[in-house]
């Protein structure tokens, strides 16, 4: 094996189909099946079932007054009225504990710890800290990842992650279970992330939307699995639905033995005789020899250098699969940027910031949406399912559209689907009343919220990828990544605003879903564009595609999409 050989066109020798590939990524694709069980599984196992204040004895609470009296029971208080002359009465909290619905026959760390009335926002800080632990583990994970492996960060977060899950199992109050979120919520974020690079580094290029695509189907079989497992646990302690989730990660004590490390980083870090066994590996299940895949790889690499030669670069396809990518000739100097450039130029900032704000809404409105799922009318086990099984259809429609009329106008469809569909439900809920059809017929007006912010997430990844030049693509991606955060820590309280003002999540999700839209006006198209190299020739590429005026803009006539083969 050669250093200089080109990772991309040694898989396109394997084909990129192949069986090893095939095998290779059904363990990622388990993996982001997990974290969305993980991070989900909240909506269970933190479910408040109706409740109301447990019976007292209003003789014994004011001894001194002997009378025949009425009591009224709420859900936080209890209101003692004393039949005398004076009409007096007596307004007291739930001395005796809570009394819950019996016909929810459910057991709930909200009902173990009486996290109820005062006590709720504890559920929502929960959840809140398992999300800042994402963020804390996207930051750590990601510098590790490159330093000592995919695989490496990809087997240790998924034992952590196993034995976390044992732990919490056994648990016996609230501060230890909150803190095992927040060291869960990294060890879940650094799965998700290995997860996902390894997809992508395993196909070539012109395939790696794909990997996203394919991604997105993984997790909604996650969260559509979630509903079954949580249904059938119900009567159980939430102990044993712990239990359940981590014996699903028992296998990661020999995953080492089960998957390779990625060939991409083999190369890169010069590990090359790890990175031969993997080609031979591939290439065998692959049914390829090992000598017939290097020498198409040559010949191809050969070509491509006396193409270089002659024009000084080549067009080859991006990992987006509709973009056109410069290929920068091996004696040109490379300039290299930094997060602080972002920053310096008011044209790419302003672009920055629209990119900034869909990335906040799409967070917020998806995690929130996702977690308010209890306060939806109807059976909350039916509702999960049907949120979680319509964004199978999102990814279809990502799928066919952000290729063929771009991703400027898919992420506007979606998230003007996901406003204003937002917005009915929330106008029909407030007018509900006693109306059990209007109550259905709010729910599905959500689930075509949850279809559009569903697809115009997924779509936001790759659009953002695309808007910043070569060696600035990963500090723009990390900053949008950073804002997602702000959103996604934010999301777990919707549960406490809708508690105490019913129409508010809507009305937010929708509001700020109609800003995004408008404001991805203002973005260039990135589809069939030739994207720039360098800081210079993205603020010329801006000047010329951003704004609402993009329509004769020149896309590139060479460009042909791939074909399965």
């Amino acid at each position: 094996m050669e250093q200089n050989l080109d990772v991309d066109e040694i898989w396109r020798a394997l084909k990129p189909w192949g069986r090893y590939q095939i095998r290779q990524l059904s363990f990622m694709w388990v993996a982001i099946l997990l974290t969305a069980l993980h991070l989900l599984v909240v909506v269970f196992n933190g479910y408040t079932p109706q409740f109301q204040c447990a019976e007292i004895s209003p003789t014994n609470h004011n001894s001194s007054i002997n009378s025949t009296y009425d009591v009224t029971y709420d859900e936080c208080s209890v209101t003692i009225s004393y039949n005398q002359s004076n009409s007096s009465h007596t307004t007291t909290s739930c001395l005796n504990g809570y009394k819950y619905n019996a016909h929810d026959d459910i057991s709930s760390f909200v009902t173990e710890w009486g996290l109820v009335c005062g006590e709720s926002i504890k559920v929502d800080i929960s959840q809140f800290l398992m999300i800042l632990g994402q963020g804390v583990g996207g930051f750590l994970f990601t510098g590790l990842s490159d330093k000592f492996g995919r695989k490496t960060v990809h087997i240790s977060s998924h034992i952590l992650l196993f034995v976390l899950c044992l732990v919490t199992v056994f648990i016996p109050s609230y501060i230890g279970f909150a803190i095992l979120r927040f060291f869960a919520g990294m060890t879940v974020e650094g799965l998700l992330l290995s997860s996902v690079t390894l997809c992508v580094e395993t196909l070539p290029m012109e395939w790696r939307f794909v990997a996203e695509v394919t991604g997105v189907v993984s997790w909604t079989t996650g969260i559509v699995m979630l509903t079954p497992l949580s249904y059938i646990m119900q009567t159980f302690s939430w102990r044993y639905l712990e239990l359940l989730l981590a014996l699903l990660s028992v296998y990661s004590l020999v995953e080492y033995w089960l998957f390779d490390e990625s060939l991409r980083w083999l190369m890169a870090n010069g590990r090359l005789g790890e990175a031969e066994k993997v080609v031979r590996k591939a290439a065998k299940m692959n049914k390829m020899s090992f000598d017939q895949v290097i020498g198409i790889v040559k010949a191809k690499m050969r070509e491509m250098e006396a193409l270089d030669k002659e024009n000084g670069a080549i067009l080859v396809a991006s990992d987006s699969d509709a973009v056109i990518e410069t290929y920068i000739p091996k004696n040109t100097e490379v300039k290299k940027y930094s997060m602080i450039d972002i920053l310096r130029d008011r044209l790419i900032l302003i672009n920055s910031i629209v990119i900034w704000f869909v990335w906040v809404t799409n967070s917020l409105t998806y995690t929130g949406l996702n977690l308010i799922t209890p306060t939806l009318y109807g059976n909350r086990f039916v509702n999960f399912f049907l949120l979680g099984a319509i964004e199978y259809l999102s990814a279809l429609t990502e799928f066919l559209l952000i290729n063929r009329i771009g991703r400027k106008k898919t992420l506007i469809i979606l998230m003007g689907i996901a406003g204003a569909s937002l917005l009915i439900s929330t106008l029909i809920s407030s007018l509900q009343g006693d109306n059990s059809a209007l109550g259905y017929l709010a729910t599905f007006f959500v689930l075509m919220g949850k279809y559009g912010i569903t697809g115009a997430f997924s779509s936001v990844f790759l659009f953002t990828s695309e808007l910043y030049p070569t060696n600035l693509r990963n500090s723009g991606y990390g900053f949008a990544c950073a804002f997602a955060s702000i959103g996604g820590v934010l999301a777990p309280f919707a549960n406490t605003f809708h508690r105490y003002v019913a129409w508010g999540p809507g009305v937010v999700f929708s509001i700020m879903c109609f800003l995004s839209a408008i404001m991805t006006f203002y973005l260039p198209e990135t589809r069939g564009r030739e994207l720039p190299t360098s800081i210079e020739e993205l603020k010329m590429w801006y000047k010329e595609h951003s704004g609402i005026q993009t329509s004769g803009t020149k896309q590139n006539k060479d460009f042909v999409e791939p074909k399965m083969n």
